[in-house]
Formats: structure tokens, sequence, C-alpha cells
């Protein structure tokens, strides 16, 4: 089912906006509310009240900012995009709960900038990546945005680059509506198994879902990516996630998966902090994780290289030749799982 906002906010200076009008349009019967700057919403509400209740709401706002930032700890020309933030889904362990001031979905109408500044990236850049998802859904609220439909045609004109949607939504219907597909457009997909997302992957759409939604993309014609990330060290974790891996791997094509990304719980103490207000019981998202040399707390390195190896048997065993990266992993620990 398609999100639909409880309530609209709209900043008064965007009201008459073409794209404000446009969502506007999508949602007749929901009430408007109309603010001088989107991050004042909610500021007086305890922060546990707020991340809940306004997780309903949608915000529609002019960026001051920029539009596209390049991602220092990763390889030169790659690049995430803040045309939207925060998301309406509700897991237990996402960093975005601390990272911004508001927590409320937000939607930038001044779109016109944001594709400029890609086009002149794509013009200027050897082989620019362009990461949608980072900072929000990449796909959850495209049937209001349209935004997949808007950016996609760039890189049908500039094969040099490529974008990638992460998302842990059903809603694919722009990408799949789209003639010829450049294969410089990635659809991925998040997964976790079915267990294990009905207790900390609150709003989201199940596994069979986003499997679904996968495997429409693929005979639309795009390659996607596989994430399965956070992996969290469960009772009978190996049964679970293995059994994940054979039907993601039976039912996709694989001759049409990118690659597939396995990561753990890597939790910032401003992230923890903000998880035992608003989940203090969640024992599968807190438990036997520790301090680690990037401030982050983590399972411990054995642990987490048990997880990667058992996975990534998993994963060789029916598809040798997919590409498995782990995400945000020491070089240490790339090396005692793949060597």
């Amino acid at each position: 089912m398609k999100f639909l906002p409880k309530k609209l906010f709209v900043e008064k200076s965007i009201k008459s906006h073409y794209l404000t009008k446009r969502i506007k349009s999508k949602l007749p019967r929901t009430p408007i509310e109309y603010v001088n700057d989107y991050r004042e919403i909610g500021k007086d509400k305890p922060f546990p009240e707020m991340a809940t209740e306004y997780k309903d709401y949608i915000a529609l706002a002019e960026r001051k900012g920029e539009f596209v930032k390049s991602i220092g700890r990763m390889n030169e020309e790659q690049y995430y995009l803040f045309h939207e933030l925060d998301c309406h889904y509700d897991c237990e362990y996402c960093y975005l709960q601390y990272y911004f001031q508001t927590k409320i979905p937000v939607i930038f109408v001044n779109r016109d900038e944001l594709l400029e500044k890609i086009e002149e990236i794509l013009i200027s850049d050897k082989q620019p990546y362009f990461h949608v998802g980072e900072v929000c859904d990449a796909l959850a609220l495209d049937h209001l945005t349209d935004f997949s439909k808007e950016v996609i045609p760039l890189f049908s004109k500039y094969k040099n680059g490529s974008i990638e949607f992460r998302t842990k939504s059903v809603n694919a219907e722009n990408l799949i509506s789209i003639e010829d597909v450049p294969n410089n457009v990635i659809p991925s997909w998040t997964f976790s198994p079915t267990s294990i997302a009905n207790i900390v992957e609150h709003k989201t759409p199940s596994f069979s879902d986003r499997l679904i939604a996968a495997k429409k993309c693929q005979k639309a014609g795009y390659t996607v990516g596989v994430r399965i990330d956070p992996m969290i060290r469960v009772d009978n974790w190996e049964e679970k996630y293995v059994e994940m891996i054979n039907e993601i791997l039976t039912e996709l094509d694989k001759n049409k998966i990118d690659y597939i990304t396995l990561g753990t719980i890597k939790m910032h103490k401003n992230l923890l902090e903000k998880i035992k207000l608003r989940y203090p019981k969640s024992d599968s998202v807190l438990g036997e994780i520790f301090p680690s040399n990037d401030g982050k707390s983590r399972y411990l390195k054995f642990q987490r290289v048990e997880m990667y190896k058992k996975l990534t048997h998993a994963i060789n065993r029916l598809a040798p030749r997919i590409k498995i990266e782990l995400s945000l992993e020491s070089n240490e620990v790339n090396d005692l799982v793949f060597s």
C-alpha cells in the first residue's frame, strides 16, 4: 500500500511551486498546515513523541543547502542526493533517528536545482555514481514526487554515470513504466528475514513483497542490488539468513544482480541513546554490541567475521560470480572474510 500522510506541512514560500501543487493534487483529502520553516515542526515535543508521531506526516520545503554531497569515506566521484530527508518507515536500528533535527519526512520542491547539479557532475566527472536513499528511502514517496521519472532520463543521456535507488519500498511502478531502461540505473533492496523484520522494521513492506518488487524490476530490464544490512545476531540467525539468501537467489535472476552487500549492526553513541529512549527493550538491536575502534558499537570482530563467512559461503554456493561487498568494515575484516 502506498503511503498517504495524515497531514501535509507546506512552507509558505513554496505554496505556489509547481511541485507543491502536483503533490497537493495527489492528496486531496490530506489536511494542510502552512509553516515558515519545516525545521520548526514539532521542535517543542519530546524526542520519542516527535519521532513516532511525525513519521505519519510529510513536509514540503525549499532546500537551502547543497543537494549533492560527495562521500569522503568512499571512492572519488561518489555522491549522496539530498532531495528528501528522513523516512516514514520506522526501523529500530535506523541512524536517521539521530541524524536530523526534525523527525518528519521532507520533500524539497526546488528540484530543478538538483537536476542541474546532477547534469553538471555527469558532464564534468568521468564515472560519477549517485546514491539515492542514504538520507531517505529512495522510492517510498516516488508515487507523490515522480522523482525517478525525472532523473532517469539524465542517465539515458549520459552513459558515463550511474544512479542507485536504495529502498525497502515496493513502490516501483514508476521504474517499471520507463521504456528502454538504461543499464546505469540500479534499484537496490534491503532485505531482512521475515521473523526479524517483523520485530524491528516497523511499517515496512514484507520480505516477500520486497522480493516481488525486485523481481518485477528485473523483468522490466533493470539489474538490481541486494543489501543485507544490518544483519542482526538473533537466536538461529544463521538458519534465518541462509534461508533468506537461498530464496533471494532462487527467485531473482542471478545474472541481473549487480552486487550483494553484507553488513552488521553499527551504532554511533548518539544513535544508541535515541534507541534506548524509544525502544528500551529492543534486545534484538541493542544486545551483544561493544564499542569498536571507530567509535561505533558493533558485534565483536570474530562474530562479524563468522556472520560474513557463513553468508558468503551460502551466496557462493548458488551464485559464485556475484560481487560481494562488506558495509563499513575495516581492511582487516575484509581480509579475514575473503582471504
